[in-house]
């Protein structure tokens, strides 16, 4: 779930983005970039925006890519034709 989507804001396509980007994290690391008991407590998470680096054994630029698509801000975040 995006930030937005947490924040109950408007959310578009850049929501799926972010689930992008969370599907990514984890083929890279083989865990999910946020992890939680529960909703509320991975809600929490979610909105600092705090993630451990992808394995160093992929690019910088996978991860930099990674990082742009969780990005919090929509504004910030990648959009289907940057990631093209």
């Amino acid at each position: 779930m995006s930030p937005e989507q947490i924040n109950e804001q408007r959310y578009n396509e850049k929501s799926d983005i972010w689930s992008l980007g969370c599907i990514i994290y984890e083929m890279a690391a083989l865990r999910p970039p946020f992890k939680a008991q529960n909703h509320l407590s991975l809600a929490i998470k979610i909105k600092t925006g705090k993630y451990d680096r992808i394995p160093s054994q992929y690019s910088e630029d996978l991860w930099q890519t990674i990082q742009w698509m969780l990005s919090l801000s929509q504004e910030n975040r990648a959009s289907v034709e940057d990631l093209v």
